[in-house]
């Protein structure tokens, strides 16, 4: 059954050049270098000084425990790239170019964390003033961590957005980048911990405080700290920009209860809650982390689902307008082509029972798909969607070859076959 809707009449420019498809359609994408939007030197000059200032605080670091700062900048590296991965597995990385990704991870992790610091110093000072060090001592990081981190993070996703508004064309084009702002902190912040811990740790040893760290902070609280935050807070803000056909004041406020909830989860997770519940050993620590980590995790997967559904719907709608050729976009194909993990799940079929070539080739093909139903939706069809719809059709000869049953023994096969 075909699901796909019949497509709009849409001007016909597959032979035409480039710069007259861009006449046909002038929507087109900002590039995030924008010398002309003071959002952009904004941006640079908090990148820059948060750069040296990020450089002189790891100096010390590195000069008293060299071993444990490298160790730990070698860990924190593979563990940003284990997110990469993930996010290209999914095909999360095709929603904007990798300046995008590299900005949105820079700003989490200089921007945000040098202005965080002296904030949270400063507020946790003020409340020893004015109520107590000992409250200070018990609440401080939960009072002082949310209010400076969570908006700091959001607005680096802000910044971004006015300085190249029109690539945020989806709700999950602004999720994915929040996701890296807050990797972003999550990642500098733990490597500042790892290098502290070395630097005071009891024993001789350079190695296991970068272990210690890389178990609690990357793979007991890694899923539900910085990215799953911002990624909350930002759906506030990607539901603020798509949904214009309600009024501001509601806009406002579902942006403003997103970062209400990224903050009050912030907060439960630094507060001492639950914690006279658990006992003081590790194995008490990693279960008191998972009990406050799982409702963290549960609610981002229910703000990742809400913003896949719409991305898929809004690329159904491109790919019936644009891309109407069944070579191309074959019906089964056009229904996973908003659920990430539904294409997951057909390559490792596919791996499964044809082998990894076979495998990387179905990766290929729906990432050449997917760039071009965003490609044709942003610029409309032409010389600049060709590429795309050549290697469509290449991969798919290839990928159709090779998993094109065997023909019978003493047979040959017939024509058309495969």
């Amino acid at each position: 059954m075909n699901l796909r809707q019949t497509p709009p009449a849409a001007p016909d420019t597959t032979d035409a050049p480039a710069s007259q498809a861009s006449q046909a359609w002038p929507i087109g994408t900002d590039s995030f270098f924008q010398p002309r939007r003071a959002a952009f030197w904004l941006l640079a000059a908090w990148l820059a000084n948060g750069l040296v200032y990020t450089v002189g605080l790891f100096a010390t670091g590195f000069r008293v425990v060299p071993i444990a700062a490298l160790l730990g900048l070698a860990v924190w590296s593979l563990y940003t790239l284990a997110f990469f991965a993930l996010f290209r597995a999914l095909d999360l990385l095709e929603q904007h170019p990798p300046e995008a990704y590299a900005l949105a991870f820079a700003w989490g992790g200089l921007g945000a964390v040098h202005l965080a610091l002296p904030a949270n110093v400063a507020i946790q000072s003020l409340a020893a003033k004015l109520i107590s060090p000992e409250f200070v001592a018990v609440w401080g990081p939960a009072l002082a961590g949310p209010v400076t981190e969570e908006f700091l993070k959001l607005v680096g996703v802000l910044l971004l957005i006015l300085v190249a508004r029109n690539q945020f064309q989806t709700e999950l084009s602004v999720l994915v980048v929040g996701a890296m702002a807050g990797l972003g902190f999550q990642v500098v912040e733990n490597l500042s911990y790892t290098v502290r811990a070395a630097m005071n740790f009891p024993l001789e040893s350079q190695v296991l405080p970068v272990l210690l760290n890389l178990v609690t902070r990357g793979l007991l609280s890694g899923l539900w700290t910085h990215a799953a935050y911002t990624t909350i807070a930002a759906y506030g803000v990607a539901w603020y920009l798509r949904h214009t056909e309600r009024g501001p004041a509601a806009r406002v406020a579902i942006a403003l209860l997103c970062f209400g909830l990224a903050w009050f989860m912030h907060f439960f997770w630094n507060s001492p809650w639950l914690e006279d519940g658990f006992s003081d050993g590790p194995l008490g620590l990693a279960l008191l982390l998972i009990v406050k980590g799982l409702p963290v995790l549960a609610a981002a997967a229910v703000f990742w689902r809400a913003a896949v559904r719409e991305s898929g719907a809004h690329l159904h709608h491109l790919a019936s307008c644009f891309v109407p050729e069944r070579d191309l976009l074959r019906d089964d194909e056009w229904q996973r082509l908003g659920s990430p993990l539904e294409r997951w799940r057909v390559r490792r079929e596919m791996g499964r029972r044809h082998g990894r070539r076979a495998r990387r080739l179905k990766g290929r093909l729906q990432r050449e798909q997917l760039r071009l139903v965003m490609q044709a939706g942003t610029y409309g069809r032409g010389a600049h969607t060709l590429r795309h719809e050549l290697a469509i059709r290449r991969i798919r000869a290839r990928l159709d070859a090779l998993v094109a049953p065997a023909p019978p023994a003493g047979g040959r096969a017939t024509a058309g076959a495969g």
